[in-house]
């Protein structure tokens, strides 16, 4: 079983080979920027001793739980290949999986199905397994969309293991867009500097405090924005996964990088021009 349980970029490039497919309804309506999508939702749960079962308690419980929800884009008005592409890379992300042979899922179906049979194979005699995916259209604005997706999964252990990624998407072309294309050439010194001001305030760490003696861990000791990163109407948020750069124990870490602080980095013809306006 090959299982994410910390969140992980992957370009659109990986879809080449695999048409997923998209289930033909939903519920609830949502709408960002340019795109309108419904969110689709779908859970299952299977076991020898679910919840809800006769005689089934807390404490004899073996049971394993699969819930994913994802919004499905519906615009008519944005490019269709867009479309399909921001709704194909999209399943890439909710349906991230495979079994011992290297196959993959196409469907929530699917990847509750393969998820549960990893756990028949030798069902733990207490507790359940669970695998919890939810993306969500955070910030839309111009051509650009940005998407978070969040993710919790328990396999056994001390701890289940949660993370989340942030993916920004052109609505023009249904592209990932990363820092590069987005911000000048040369950016990263500046964009680090900036970035270490606003991790220290989210951490509340003294300027000039030692990271790795606050207990996190950067090569040379030396601050580094990672590419898990989200335009936002303030600013481009960057978020560390619990067991990135700390233990597990600190948490993941979040914070925002203001337009302000990197206004000399946006060139008028990036897409982010359009959004600090």
């Amino acid at each position: 079983m090959k299982l994410r349980t910390t969140l992980l970029a992957t370009g659109l490039l990986a879809l080449a080979g695999c048409k997923l497919e998209l289930p033909a309804s939903g519920n609830e309506s949502v709408s960002m920027g340019s795109l309108s999508a419904e969110m689709i939702e779908f859970q299952h749960q299977d076991g020898p001793k679910c919840p809800g079962s006769p005689d089934v308690t807390l404490d004899n419980a073996q049971c394993v739980s699969v819930k994913v929800s994802y919004p499905k884009i519906l615009n008519d008005s944005v490019n269709p290949k867009a479309v399909d592409a921001i709704n194909q890379f999209i399943q890439s992300q909710v349906l991230e999986f495979s079994d011992d042979a290297g196959k993959q899922p196409t469907t929530p179906e699917e990847l509750a199905a393969m998820f549960i049979a990893d756990y028949k194979k030798n069902p733990s005699p207490i507790g359940n397994w669970l695998l919890e995916r939810n993306a969500e259209l955070v910030f839309g604005k111009g051509n650009l969309v940005t998407l978070n997706v969040t993710e919790t999964s328990y396999i056994g252990g001390a701890h289940p293991s949660s993370g989340q990624h942030y993916f920004v998407l052109s609505t023009d072309t249904g592209e990932q867009l990363t820092l590069a294309d987005l911000l000048a050439t040369g950016y990263e010194g500046a964009l680090n500097t900036a970035g270490e001001s606003a991790f220290r305030k989210a951490r509340n760490i003294a300027p000039t405090a030692n990271l790795e003696e606050e207990g996190f861990s950067f090569e040379n000791n030396a601050f580094h924005i990672n590419t898990n990163f989200g335009v936002m109407a303030d600013g481009l948020t960057f978020t560390f996964n619990p067991y990135e750069i700390a233990a597990n124990a600190v948490g993941p870490t979040e914070f925002t990088v203001p337009y302000r602080d990197i206004r000399n980095l946006i060139a008028a013809d990036s897409p982010l021009a359009a959004v600090i306006q």
